[in-house]
Protein backbone atom coordinates (compact mmCIF):
# COMPACT_ATOMS: atom_id res chain seq x y z
CA UNK A 1 0.00 0.00 0.00
CA UNK A 2 1.68 3.34 -1.03
CA UNK A 3 0.75 5.68 1.68
CA UNK A 4 2.90 8.52 0.44
CA UNK A 5 1.04 12.08 0.76
CA UNK A 6 0.95 13.96 -2.47
CA UNK A 7 -1.10 16.92 -3.71
CA UNK A 8 -4.22 15.88 -4.95
CA UNK A 9 -7.47 17.74 -6.13
CA UNK A 10 -8.94 19.80 -3.64
CA UNK A 11 -11.65 19.41 -2.05
CA UNK A 12 -11.65 22.50 -0.12
CA UNK A 13 -15.27 23.79 -0.69
CA UNK A 14 -16.83 19.92 0.11
CA UNK A 15 -18.95 21.85 2.69
CA UNK A 16 -20.50 24.49 0.82
CA UNK A 17 -23.66 22.91 -0.02
CA UNK A 18 -23.91 21.75 3.68
CA UNK A 19 -22.63 24.53 5.61
CA UNK A 20 -26.93 25.96 7.07
CA UNK A 21 -27.30 22.28 8.38
CA UNK A 22 -23.85 21.68 10.05
CA UNK A 23 -24.03 22.38 12.90
CA UNK A 24 -27.18 20.28 13.35
CA UNK A 25 -25.36 17.58 14.19
CA UNK A 26 -24.30 18.86 17.57
CA UNK A 27 -27.73 19.38 18.46
CA UNK A 28 -28.60 15.49 18.42
CA UNK A 29 -27.60 13.20 21.32
CA UNK A 30 -25.19 10.95 19.09
CA UNK A 31 -23.08 14.36 17.80
CA UNK A 32 -23.29 16.10 21.12
CA UNK A 33 -21.53 13.17 22.59
CA UNK A 34 -18.84 12.91 19.75
CA UNK A 35 -18.36 16.80 20.14
CA UNK A 36 -17.66 16.15 23.98
CA UNK A 37 -15.25 13.36 23.68
CA UNK A 38 -13.38 14.83 20.80
CA UNK A 39 -12.65 17.83 22.44
CA UNK A 40 -11.66 16.17 25.56
CA UNK A 41 -8.97 15.41 23.86
CA UNK A 42 -8.12 17.84 21.46
CA UNK A 43 -7.86 20.51 24.56
CA UNK A 44 -5.86 18.04 26.71
CA UNK A 45 -3.25 17.90 24.15
CA UNK A 46 -3.66 21.86 23.18
CA UNK A 47 -2.99 22.94 26.85
CA UNK A 48 -5.00 25.57 26.94
CA UNK A 49 -4.40 28.99 28.43
CA UNK A 50 -6.66 31.93 28.52
CA UNK A 51 -4.99 34.92 26.90
CA UNK A 52 -3.06 33.00 24.34
CA UNK A 53 -3.54 33.76 20.97
CA UNK A 54 -5.49 30.71 18.83
CA UNK A 55 -5.35 29.92 15.19
CA UNK A 56 -7.94 27.44 14.01
CA UNK A 57 -7.45 26.40 10.57
CA UNK A 58 -10.42 25.51 8.56
CA UNK A 59 -12.75 26.47 10.99
CA UNK A 60 -15.45 25.83 9.09
CA UNK A 61 -18.74 27.67 10.80
CA UNK A 62 -16.30 28.07 14.02
CA UNK A 63 -17.43 25.58 16.01
CA UNK A 64 -14.16 25.35 17.81
CA UNK A 65 -13.36 28.88 17.20
CA UNK A 66 -16.62 29.98 19.28
CA UNK A 67 -15.47 27.74 22.17
CA UNK A 68 -11.89 28.30 22.19
CA UNK A 69 -12.91 32.13 22.27
CA UNK A 70 -15.75 31.45 25.49
CA UNK A 71 -12.88 29.60 27.13
CA UNK A 72 -10.57 32.70 27.12
CA UNK A 73 -8.20 32.65 24.23
CA UNK A 74 -8.04 35.28 21.40
CA UNK A 75 -8.95 33.59 18.43
CA UNK A 76 -8.22 33.97 14.70
CA UNK A 77 -10.37 31.77 12.35
CA UNK A 78 -9.29 31.07 8.73
CA UNK A 79 -11.58 28.89 6.42
CA UNK A 80 -11.81 28.59 2.25
CA UNK A 81 -15.54 28.39 2.02
CA UNK A 82 -17.33 31.56 1.65
CA UNK A 83 -20.98 29.52 2.90
CA UNK A 84 -18.94 28.23 6.14
CA UNK A 85 -17.67 31.36 7.43
CA UNK A 86 -20.82 33.23 6.74
CA UNK A 87 -22.21 30.53 8.82
CA UNK A 88 -19.21 31.45 11.44
CA UNK A 89 -20.20 35.45 11.52
CA UNK A 90 -23.57 34.60 12.67
CA UNK A 91 -22.66 33.59 15.78
CA UNK A 92 -21.60 36.85 16.77
CA UNK A 93 -18.52 35.63 18.80
CA UNK A 94 -15.13 37.09 19.19
CA UNK A 95 -13.17 35.15 16.75
CA UNK A 96 -11.56 36.74 13.94
CA UNK A 97 -12.44 35.51 10.93
CA UNK A 98 -10.51 35.05 7.44
CA UNK A 99 -10.94 33.58 4.30
CA UNK A 100 -8.39 31.89 3.25
CA UNK A 101 -5.76 28.55 2.27
CA UNK A 102 -4.37 26.50 4.58
CA UNK A 103 -1.51 26.16 2.13
CA UNK A 104 -1.21 29.68 1.94
CA UNK A 105 -1.81 31.07 5.27
CA UNK A 106 -2.29 35.16 5.14
CA UNK A 107 -0.79 35.78 8.60
CA UNK A 108 2.26 36.59 9.95
CA UNK A 109 4.78 33.96 10.74
CA UNK A 110 5.37 32.82 14.87
CA UNK A 111 2.43 34.78 15.76
CA UNK A 112 0.24 32.39 17.75
CA UNK A 113 0.40 30.27 20.70
CA UNK A 114 -1.96 27.84 19.88
CA UNK A 115 -2.48 26.46 15.63
CA UNK A 116 -5.30 24.03 15.86
CA UNK A 117 -6.98 22.28 13.10
CA UNK A 118 -9.49 19.75 13.12
CA UNK A 119 -10.91 17.70 10.11
CA UNK A 120 -9.56 20.01 7.74
CA UNK A 121 -6.26 18.34 5.97
CA UNK A 122 -8.78 16.08 4.85
CA UNK A 123 -9.61 18.53 2.13
CA UNK A 124 -6.77 20.35 1.50
CA UNK A 125 -4.94 19.48 -1.74
CA UNK A 126 -1.32 19.42 -0.34
CA UNK A 127 -1.53 18.22 3.47
CA UNK A 128 2.30 18.65 3.75
CA UNK A 129 2.89 22.13 2.43
CA UNK A 130 -0.66 23.30 4.85
CA UNK A 131 1.15 21.73 8.31
CA UNK A 132 3.91 23.25 7.42
CA UNK A 133 1.95 26.60 6.97
CA UNK A 134 0.62 26.02 10.13
CA UNK A 135 3.79 25.20 11.59
CA UNK A 136 5.43 28.64 10.65
CA UNK A 137 2.51 30.33 12.50
CA UNK A 138 3.53 29.15 15.47
CA UNK A 139 5.76 31.01 17.93
CA UNK A 140 8.56 29.35 19.76
CA UNK A 141 7.25 27.51 22.48
CA UNK A 142 3.51 27.14 21.27
CA UNK A 143 2.01 23.99 19.94
CA UNK A 144 0.42 22.55 16.89
CA UNK A 145 -2.59 20.35 17.65
CA UNK A 146 -4.10 18.63 14.05
CA UNK A 147 -6.72 16.19 14.40
CA UNK A 148 -7.77 14.22 11.21
CA UNK A 149 -10.56 11.41 10.71
CA UNK A 150 -8.95 7.87 10.57
CA UNK A 151 -8.88 5.52 8.00
CA UNK A 152 -8.96 2.71 10.52
CA UNK A 153 -12.31 3.59 12.22
CA UNK A 154 -15.75 2.17 11.31
CA UNK A 155 -16.98 6.10 10.95
CA UNK A 156 -14.69 6.13 7.89
CA UNK A 157 -15.86 3.07 6.78
CA UNK A 158 -19.31 4.43 7.31
CA UNK A 159 -18.69 7.25 5.71
CA UNK A 160 -16.97 5.59 2.46
CA UNK A 161 -20.38 3.93 2.09
CA UNK A 162 -22.62 6.64 1.95
CA UNK A 163 -20.57 8.87 -0.23
CA UNK A 164 -20.66 5.46 -2.95
CA UNK A 165 -24.18 5.91 -2.49
CA UNK A 166 -24.30 9.83 -3.22
CA UNK A 167 -22.15 12.51 -3.08
CA UNK A 168 -20.99 13.54 0.25
CA UNK A 169 -18.69 16.18 1.68
CA UNK A 170 -16.72 13.03 2.42
CA UNK A 171 -17.02 11.80 -1.47
CA UNK A 172 -13.44 13.11 -2.10
CA UNK A 173 -11.98 13.48 1.27
CA UNK A 174 -8.70 11.08 2.31
CA UNK A 175 -9.15 9.59 5.61
CA UNK A 176 -5.71 9.39 7.06
CA UNK A 177 -4.13 6.11 8.18
CA UNK A 178 -2.40 6.85 12.32
CA UNK A 179 0.94 5.48 11.03
CA UNK A 180 0.70 8.27 8.11
CA UNK A 181 -0.43 10.69 9.89
CA UNK A 182 2.09 10.26 12.66
CA UNK A 183 4.80 10.34 9.62
CA UNK A 184 3.34 13.65 8.32
CA UNK A 185 3.85 15.76 11.97
CA UNK A 186 6.85 14.00 12.51
CA UNK A 187 8.71 16.17 10.09
CA UNK A 188 8.39 19.04 12.65
CA UNK A 189 9.40 17.33 15.90
CA UNK A 190 8.60 14.83 18.16
CA UNK A 191 4.92 13.79 18.09
CA UNK A 192 2.17 13.08 20.99
CA UNK A 193 -0.89 11.66 20.29
CA UNK A 194 -4.00 10.02 20.96
CA UNK A 195 -7.44 9.19 19.26
CA UNK A 196 -10.76 9.49 20.16
CA UNK A 197 -14.44 8.82 19.63
CA UNK A 198 -14.58 4.51 19.62
CA UNK A 199 -18.21 4.06 19.76
CA UNK A 200 -20.29 2.98 17.29
CA UNK A 201 -21.50 5.74 14.30
CA UNK A 202 -24.95 4.36 14.17
CA UNK A 203 -24.98 4.80 18.21
CA UNK A 204 -24.29 1.73 19.92
CA UNK A 205 -22.12 2.13 22.78
CA UNK A 206 -23.41 5.75 23.33
CA UNK A 207 -24.53 4.98 27.00
CA UNK A 208 -20.81 3.68 27.83
CA UNK A 209 -19.51 6.41 26.00
CA UNK A 210 -16.77 7.74 28.30
CA UNK A 211 -16.12 4.17 29.75
CA UNK A 212 -15.51 3.12 25.90
CA UNK A 213 -13.33 6.34 25.68
CA UNK A 214 -10.76 5.53 28.53
CA UNK A 215 -10.08 2.22 26.99
CA UNK A 216 -9.60 2.80 23.72
CA UNK A 217 -7.11 5.61 23.93
CA UNK A 218 -5.37 3.32 26.52
CA UNK A 219 -5.70 -0.18 24.43
CA UNK A 220 -6.78 0.37 21.21
CA UNK A 221 -5.68 4.03 20.21
CA UNK A 222 -5.26 3.07 16.65
CA UNK A 223 -9.11 2.84 16.44
CA UNK A 224 -10.88 6.29 17.67
CA UNK A 225 -12.21 7.99 14.73
CA UNK A 226 -10.56 11.23 15.43
CA UNK A 227 -6.39 11.24 15.12
CA UNK A 228 -5.19 14.20 17.54
CA UNK A 229 -1.40 14.72 17.55
CA UNK A 230 0.37 17.71 19.03
CA UNK A 231 3.99 19.26 18.48
CA UNK A 232 5.78 21.71 20.43
CA UNK A 233 7.74 23.89 18.81
CA UNK A 234 10.67 24.50 21.42
CA UNK A 235 12.51 27.53 21.54
CA UNK A 236 15.73 25.59 20.48
CA UNK A 237 14.08 24.50 17.01
CA UNK A 238 13.74 27.89 16.33
CA UNK A 239 17.38 28.60 16.78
Amino acid sequence: MNTQLLCRPPSEHAFDAVAALYDSWFAVPLGRTVDELEKDLLYRLAQLHSGERALDVGTGTGHFAVDLAHRGLVVVGVDLSSPMLAVAKSKGSAVHLLRGDAAALPLAAESFDLVLSVTALEFVACPERAVQEMWRAVRPGGRLVVGVLNALSPWAWVRRRESKKQETPFSHAHFFYPWEFVRLLRRLGAVTWSSSVFISPHGAGLRWAWGLERVGRTAFRPFGALLVGRVTKWPSAHR
